[in-house]
């Protein structure tokens, strides 16, 4: 966000601080904003404030749109390109009736299947099946 205008970046800080709060945590499975204040965000849109009244206050908005759009583009080439490096290490697999397979286990799920004292000696693989 301020790698394209690094001189600017305590106008986003704000901005960024919204964006964070409002965020989802995977890990708390819920936004940081709603754990602190005990209800959702309001979603806050651009198009609310499409009538200025103040023309400094018209720059900030033209100025706060543009960087969303920007982050938008970030993103998404983010995203595409975290996507085309997942699907380099991807192989198109067919199994048939009667076929012996293995389930790769995610260290975090596997204590459900089998207390282990070491997840790091805990198997992989569940199966076959």
């Amino acid at each position: 966000m301020t790698g394209h205008r690094p001189k600017e970046w305590n106008k986003w800080l704000a901005l960024a601080e919204f964006w964070y709060n409002s965020n989802y945590n995977t890990t708390l499975k819920i936004t940081s904003f709603k754990v602190l204040y005990g209800y959702d965000l309001p979603q806050l849109t651009f198009e609310l404030l499409a009538q200025p009244k103040v023309e400094a206050f018209d720059q900030v908005l033209r100025e706060r749109q543009i960087m969303a759009k920007m982050l938008k583009e970030n993103l998404e080439k983010t995203q595409n390109r975290m996507k085309v490096n997942a699907d380099k290490r991807r192989t198109e697999r067919e199994f048939k009736v009667g076929d012996w397979v293995f389930l790769k286990l995610q260290p975090y799920k596997q204590t459900s299947i089998a207390v282990k004292k070491s997840l790091n000696l805990a198997s992989k693989y569940y199966g076959p099946y």
